[in-house]
């Protein structure tokens, strides 16, 4: 009878641990198809998003190259203040900016020392900005020895700075990072993430003489490079990001005392941000951002069948600071609903 017992208790131990096993799995394949259902959601948002904003660039560009108002005039002057545009879509929301490239420094004005502080900016430490500026300029011995000993041999040729046309070919240089480039991201207190600033935000190889203090195209950093104090430069960021309303922007500006002109210039960026909407009508919290550099030529009237635009560098994965903020959908969304 004790043995029956014993046999019957095994059994039963041996059941619970089997129900315990069967368990975990069914567990560990459920939360894998729903991390794999969000995924695939997330995904189609995206898409779906990117093609919004991909749509909303041509719209600008359909819109500077017809619009009836001051046909033939440079764009700096058609758009001087219609730097914020908002579509609001049955399938979803898209928020459009105006950037000036003129608001960077020139890529082939770089120097050693002016590398080593932009690479700071992006959160580098000074010893090692230092030592990068160095090797990419070849100023420093030793760090050709070290790109001897991490490769098979040395490169038979090494690319100079100033026959750079792109940010990104300064990933060629050793010590490069693609942070150092593109910038690092960080969560704000709202809990959205903020690309705080990389070398294609400072640099540009379309601009020769860089460097104009336009309000809404300027980072930051670059205003910190020149002297700014760090809070006053976050403050700008900030006003930036409190409004859709350029003149409720520029008002705020001017009461925070920051010294900064409207130049759109003949060389600028539209950056569009595209969010899909869902079906109970929210707008997802998915954003995707693209970005076309374009140029504008002025020609002669005589001219007419010369097109004095030309499209630059188009950008699938931009980002944009503005865009990140939820006070500009909210109150773009609400003036687009009153017209």
């Amino acid at each position: 009878m004790m043995s029956s017992t014993r046999e019957r208790g095994t059994a039963l131990l041996a059941v619970l641990w089997l129900t315990a096993a069967l368990s975990a799995i069914a567990f560990s394949v459920a939360d894998t198809v729903r991390a794999e259902t969000e995924r695939a959601i997330a995904s189609q948002e995206s898409v779906r998003s990117y093609y919004l904003a991909r749509g909303a660039v041509q719209r600008i560009l359909f819109l500077l190259r017809n619009e009836e108002t001051m046909i033939g005039s440079p764009p700096a002057e058609r758009f001087a203040g219609r730097r914020r545009f908002y579509f609001r879509e049955e399938f979803g929301d898209t928020f459009v900016e105006l950037l000036s490239e003129g608001a960077k420094l020139p890529l082939r004005g770089l120097h050693p020392q002016l590398l080593a502080n932009l690479l700071e900016l992006t959160g580098e430490n000074e010893v090692s900005a230092q030592q990068i500026a160095r090797q990419a300029f070849n100023l420093d011995p030793v760090g050709m020895m070290a790109l001897g000993e991490n490769f098979a041999a040395p490169p038979a040729f090494r690319p100079s700075i100033a026959s750079m046309e792109n940010v990104e070919e300064l990933l060629l240089l050793p010590g490069i990072t693609s942070e150092m480039v593109y910038g690092r991201y960080a969560r704000m207190p709202d809990g959205n993430l903020v690309n705080l600033g990389g070398l294609v935000d400072y640099l540009s190889g379309e601009v020769v003489k860089g460097g104009a203090r336009d309000a809404l195209s300027t980072h930051p950093s670059l205003l910190m490079l020149n002297g700014m104090p760090a809070p006053v430069a976050r403050q700008m960021a900030e006003i930036r990001r409190s409004s859709y309303d350029l003149s409720v922007v520029l008002g705020r500006l001017a009461q925070a005392g920051i010294p900064l002109s409207m130049d759109l210039g003949d060389v600028f960026q539209i950056r569009a941000t595209g969010r899909f909407r869902l079906p109970d009508g929210r707008l997802s919290a998915t954003r995707r951002t693209v970005a076309l550099t374009v140029k504008y030529t002025p020609v002669f009237s005589r001219y007419v069948w010369v097109d004095p635009w030309t499209n630059l560098r188009w950008n699938d994965q931009s980002y944009s600071e503005t865009a990140a903020a939820d006070a500009v959908w909210l109150e773009g969304a609400l003036r687009e609903t009153r017209n």
